[in-house]
């Protein structure tokens, strides 16, 4: 049903097109209807296996780069996205999650693998999740990879484990706290790989609820544009 609803939107996205060019009106408004009803279908599904849960997150993921020029739009799309993270981690996540919340180390020997079948390793992006402790609840393979390490290294370590006081205080705390707080929060910084290869990277958190609809922390996706690509 997915991917049926998948190639419905894709279909009624090329029709749009082409009343917009025809400078239908009439056509444009009940396509766009059309549009957004297929949208908020896909969205309320409820993915039955680990393909499905990366195709409908990387749906989302493509309409907010799709339209990146336009800021609600990707806040939208983002927060879409995000909360798609919320309703496949919570489950897996509950007890973790109270741990974060009451300020208690999550331990290393009690990571559960299922996490990483579950939620999302194939994705395009850089995903984390933060504890109001500033410790990781998640991190994806694309993550852990950039900085030459595994997943399960992540797993409950303090963002200072991985980043210097500097970076930490001045760049990544503040708009933790925004989030914490319940703010959508975007920046762009630049960093380097642990090859030393340097990418512009885009920054979007979005709070982290727990089951009782509390923030928990924050979900991190983080877009990477090699700089070289810049280039001309």
């Amino acid at each position: 049903m997915l991917y049926e609803l998948i190639q419905q939107f894709e279909r009624t996205a090329s029709e749009l097109l082409i009343a917009v060019r025809d400078e239908d009106e009439v056509q444009v408004n009940r396509l766009d209807s059309e549009l957004q009803s297929v949208v908020r279908d896909i969205f309320d599904m409820q993915a039955r296996s680990r393909s499905e849960i990366s195709t409908q997150i990387n749906f989302f993921n493509r309409l907010a780069l799709r339209d990146s020029e336009d800021g609600s739009s990707v806040a939208r799309y983002t927060d879409m996205m995000s909360s798609l993270f919320n309703r496949y981690l919570d489950s897996s996540t509950d007890q973790r999650v109270a741990r974060v919340v009451a300020r208690q180390p999550v331990l290393v020997d009690g990571y559960d693998p299922s996490l990483q079948e579950l939620v999302l390793d194939s994705v395009l992006e850089r995903i984390a999740v933060i504890g109001l402790d500033y410790r990781y609840i998640y991190c994806n393979k694309r993550n852990a990879d950039f900085h030459d390490k595994r997943p399960i290294d992540f797993i409950g370590k303090h963002l200072l484990d991985m980043i210097d006081m500097e970076r930490f205080q001045a760049r990544a705390k503040p708009r933790l706290d925004q989030c914490f707080g319940g703010a959508r929060v975007s920046y762009t910084y630049e960093a380097a790989d642990a090859r030393g290869r340097m990418f512009e990277v885009i920054c979007r958190m979005t709070p982290f609820l727990d089951k009782n609809g509390k923030v928990a922390g924050a979900v991190l996706v983080l877009h990477m544009q090699p700089m070289f690509a810049r280039a001309g």
